[in-house]
């Protein structure tokens, strides 16, 4: 069943040109639902499917056109029950509705379906002047239309075919566009973003993705992840980054892959390595790990904030020494808890061999080589620690190794997360026990720093 919605914005770059901004006519005798303002009426239509918000309009003379005046169109999850007759007819169907809508600022076209088809763009919404947001799904684009969004500040593509050369149409025809969102899409091989005024650039990979290039030196934010097969691109010049995500993995299928990744991870941290605010998924990590064993040399990084996703265990340890080695500037480590599949080509048997150690041994051996610790690491934080988590050798050998070693140290947050099912307060009271045991535990390591505060954050 399609889920289409329609929502106000809280507020928009464009004030909203209707008819219902004026007084409403007089009322007639018990006819209070004419005097809700428009806001209200709004309101009531974002929890509403989009057919049974275009229903409204018989309800009263004064909503007759009131949907018209919304914000935000949503056609979300759309599932056609004949395939045939819904690709012909759905950009029909979106372009009837924004023929008698006045001035959506929102738009998103989602589709599910089976056939993985593709619909192409009513050409009347490539002159929607006033469109501040559009996300798109399953989409042709028509190289022959032109664009015109001079208001648009976000662009997000999911499952889209493109060439190289639309996102630069895109972008000199959208001079204020911010956020720029490539969600698995094909057929473009370089990202070419010479304006100003985009920030924020998203890519998630796919197994047909064929990018090789980002050349974007006024961004600022670069997220990237998802699955990419046996590549990912090259970062060109992304030299005001201010903010990297790299929590994305490569699909192998043979051990000699392995060396492209280690490629590929040394290029990318030499990008990024002037990069003050930096997260790392568990797949990087773990790449990060071996270049640790196999005592691979780190540019020196000037990394201040550094986020980890990852479940911290035997291939991980390493990742966050190498981390922790190079980012000497490090003031905030933030670790959430959370697992990330990597591909058994990835663990042969020269991983297996790097990776017989003792925890503990192995971060005592480490001692010293830490600057981050001795001068400017202040906050760490561990979200998502779980029952399955209270018995981890590993994470309690690095919260004792960073207690015992961090000189600066004036917080630790540790957040549990002891979600449990309905009608389980015997199982919800054994977890409060054992993380009680848990929490007299840490509490009773050594701490480097006096000003050292511990603190567990969980629910009651």
């Amino acid at each position: 069943m399609a889920t289409h919605s329609v929502h106000q914005k809280s507020s928009g770059d464009r004030p909203i040109r209707t008819k219902g901004n004026r007084p409403p006519p007089p009322l007639s005798p018990g006819d209070l639902i004419s005097a809700l303002p428009d806001a209200v009426i709004h309101h009531i239509f974002s929890f509403l499917p989009l057919k049974d918000v275009v229903k409204t309009s018989v309800l009263s003379k004064r909503w007759r056109c009131t949907w018209t005046s919304t914000a935000h169109l949503a056609f979300n999850g759309v599932r056609p029950r004949n395939h045939d007759a819904f690709y012909f007819d759905f950009p029909s169907l979106v372009d009837s509705v924004l023929r008698q809508c006045t001035s959506p600022t929102d738009l998103c076209l989602s589709l599910i379906t089976e056939r993985w088809s593709m619909y192409i763009l009513p050409p009347s919404l490539y002159c929607w002047s006033w469109l501040v947001r559009l996300e798109v799904s399953l989409c042709c684009f028509s190289l022959d239309l032109t664009v015109c969004w001079p208001c648009l500040k976000v662009l997000s593509m999911e499952y889209a075919k493109l060439s190289d050369d639309f996102p630069r149409r895109i972008l000199r025809e959208s001079p204020v566009l911010e956020s720029l969102q490539l969600r698995q899409c094909w057929h473009i091989t370089n990202v070419i973003i010479d304006s100003t005024s985009v920030k924020d650039l998203l890519l998630i990979g796919a197994n047909n993705c064929l990018l090789e290039k980002i050349w974007a030196p006024h961004l600022l934010s670069l997220r990237v992840s998802g699955m990419w097969k046996r590549r990912i691109f090259t970062l060109d010049d992304v030299s005001s980054l201010v903010k990297a995500d790299l929590v994305f993995s490569i699909q192998t299928f043979s051990p000699g892959d392995k060396s492209m990744c280690y490629d590929v991870m040394k290029e990318l941290f030499e990008k990024v390595h002037r990069v003050p605010i930096i997260t790392i998924g568990g797949w990087c990590l773990k790449v990060l790990s071996f270049f640790e064993m196999k005592g691979v040399p780190s540019p020196l990084s000037k990394c201040q904030n550094l986020t980890l996703h990852t479940p911290i265990t035997q291939r991980d340890l390493p990742g966050i020494a190498y981390m922790l080695g190079s980012s000497e500037f490090l003031e905030k480590l933030t670790i959430h808890l959370n697992g990330l599949h990597v591909f058994k080509y990835m663990f042969d048997k020269e991983w297996k061999d790097h990776f017989n150690y003792d925890e503990e041994d192995f971060l005592f051996s480490r001692k010293g080589n830490f600057q981050c610790l001795e001068k400017h690491l202040k906050s760490i934080e561990i979200i998502g620690f779980k029952a399955n988590s209270f018995g981890s050798k590993h994470l309690h050998a690095l919260i004792k190794f960073l207690l015992g070693d961090t000189l600066v140290l004036e917080k630790m947050i540790i957040k549990a997360d002891l979600h449990s099912r309905k009608g389980q307060k015997n199982h919800q009271a054994a977890v409060l026990s054992k993380l009680f045991g848990v929490i007299r535990n840490v509490l009773s390591y050594q701490k480097a720093s006096k000003n050292a505060e511990v603190i567990f954050d969980y629910p009651f």
